[in-house]
């Protein structure tokens, strides 16, 4: 599996190359990221979509898919994600690669990104009212809409009491009660300040002359003014005190356990590795101890599973069940996280569990975008593991690292969404 080229373009902005033949396309993104601040967060979301809109050479949606269309059905988006305490607004487009297409392509894809990102569509000293109203609109539907999803919903609220101050508490998609103070002007004065203070990440993942995409985006960035601070995750590792419960109602026929636990380890730790193959061992996947306990062998849970957040120090355990399955589900939840602690499975299942994340990093190989989402939690985490070494060192975990990386882990929030009385 190809590695990744890092290649210096300026001042806080380096090209990421990841070069593999095999893709008939070549997959492209450009990340602007911004320490995560309340203050911002939900202009950084409304940014994103109101920068997809038009450009001052393609102005109506009807332009840029007459555009798109002449680049051979090139695909382009804005997006808004988050990463720790990072926040970033990803330009990113995917196009045929020059063999299956014409010479010149990439570069007429990256004139679009570019047209994107530096000339935007405004009127009267600020973005188009008609677009900054209607995005509004749509952000706000968007947010109203999370609840929707109630099993990402407990998620979240669980996320929220633990970690309330803490940037996990902080949602990537915005606040409605931010959005009236936001219009045309301030958000175009915000785009201002960030658009040459914020790191920029390119990355590019195909079949590309290197060269001459290097020579283009140091002649493209020549005479930009950037002023760039470099902004990184910080992990803090914080300590559970005493376990908070937490209940909420609402009109729900299932009910939905979601705990959350502070690990102690970062991916900067030596005990992460363990931390990971012991999550597939506890709750990741169908070959898991609460898969196979809380669910199939007890029927206390429709669904059980754990995940651990790669950018905090957090791990989530969530099932759906019912109302009067808490007590048991719950205490059942804890018997096997317990036995993972105590090192209470077989070598088998150690390697199952091992089998399961190393057939993932290798499925990275068939997608770009997972590729470059990895790598760019990566350079956000300051430390360079490829997915290859990443295989390795899930490996080479032993029982004995899994009961000492375990053995950190601490409950600190307990949530339960119910039905209304």
């Amino acid at each position: 599996m190809s590695g990744v080229k890092k290649i210096h373009i300026a001042e806080g902005v380096s090209l990421n190359f990841i070069d593999d033949k095999k893709y008939k396309t070549v997959s492209v993104s450009m990340f602007l990221s911004r320490k995560l601040s309340r203050s911002e967060v939900t202009k950084n979301s409304l940014l994103s979509s109101v920068l997809a809109q038009g450009t001052q050479n393609l102005p109506t949606a009807k332009d840029i898919d007459r555009y798109l269309k002449s680049l051979y059905g090139a695909a382009y988006s804005v997006s808004v994600q988050k990463k720790g305490d990072v926040q970033s607004i990803a330009f990113e487009f995917s196009s045929l690669n020059e063999k299956y297409s014409e010479k010149g392509i990439i570069k007429k894809c990256f004139d679009m990104m570019f047209e994107f990102i530096f000339n935007p569509l405004t009127e009267n000293g600020g973005f188009l009212k008609k677009y900054v109203d209607t995005e509004k609109a749509n952000l706000e539907t968007d947010i109203r809409a999370l609840i929707n999803d109630k099993r990402e919903y407990a998620d979240f609220r669980c996320v929220e009491e633990m970690c309330a101050g803490e940037s996990a508490a902080i949602r990537e998609i915005g606040y409605i009660e931010d959005l009236e103070e936001i219009n045309e002007k301030n958000l175009y004065e915000h785009y201002k300040k960030i658009i040459t203070s914020s790191p920029i990440d390119i990355f590019v993942v195909g079949d590309v002359d290197i060269d001459e995409t290097v020579a283009y985006l140091k002649n493209a960035f020549d005479g930009v003014k950037l002023d760039i601070s470099p902004v990184k995750i910080e992990i803090d590792k914080k300590n559970a005190g005493e376990i908070k419960y937490v209940d909420e109602s609402l009109d729900v026929t299932q009910g939905k356990l979601s705990i959350g636990l502070r690990t102690g380890i970062s991916p900067l730790d030596k005990d992460y590795w363990a931390l990971v193959v012991g999550n597939s061992v506890f709750g990741s996947g169908a070959h898991s101890k609460l898969f196979n306990n809380v669910r199939e062998k007890l029927s206390l849970a429709y669904y059980a599973y754990s995940r651990i957040s790669r950018y905090n120090s957090i791990m989530l355990i969530g099932s759906g069940i019912e109302f009067e399955n808490f007590k048991k589900a719950k205490k059942e939840i804890f018997f096997q996280l317990e036995s993972v602690k105590k090192g209470d499975f077989t070598e088998n299942d150690l390697f199952v569990a091992k089998q399961f994340i190393i057939n993932r990093y290798k499925s990275y190989s068939d997608s770009p975008a997972l590729l470059k989402d990895y790598y760019f939690g990566n350079i956000l985490l300051g430390y360079d593991v490829s997915v290859d070494e990443a295989i390795k060192k899930v490996e080479e975990v032993t029982t004995e690292d899994i009961i000492y990386a375990f053995c950190k882990i601490s409950t600190d929030t307990v949530y339960f969404l119910k039905g209304r009385e």
